[in-house]
């Protein structure tokens, strides 16, 4: 995590690139707290970036 940006990996073990978008229910300050835990976010890809808009988080392991 920096900033608004964060990683994912998924299952497989690829990592995904996010940034928070602005309209997200969430801070960039509440990203650290999900740190280790599964989500799934809801995202598009944003043009001229090489990571995906993350409109919504949400755990999975809750």
């Amino acid at each position: 995590m920096q900033e608004s940006r964060f990683r994912l990996l998924t299952d497989n073990g690829k990592g995904l690139a996010f940034v928070l978008s602005s309209s997200a229910p969430f801070e960039p300050q509440d990203l650290a707290p999900l740190a280790g835990r599964r989500a799934r976010v809801q995202y598009r890809t944003a043009s001229g970036l090489l990571a995906g808009e993350a409109h919504d988080i949400t755990l999975l392991d809750a």
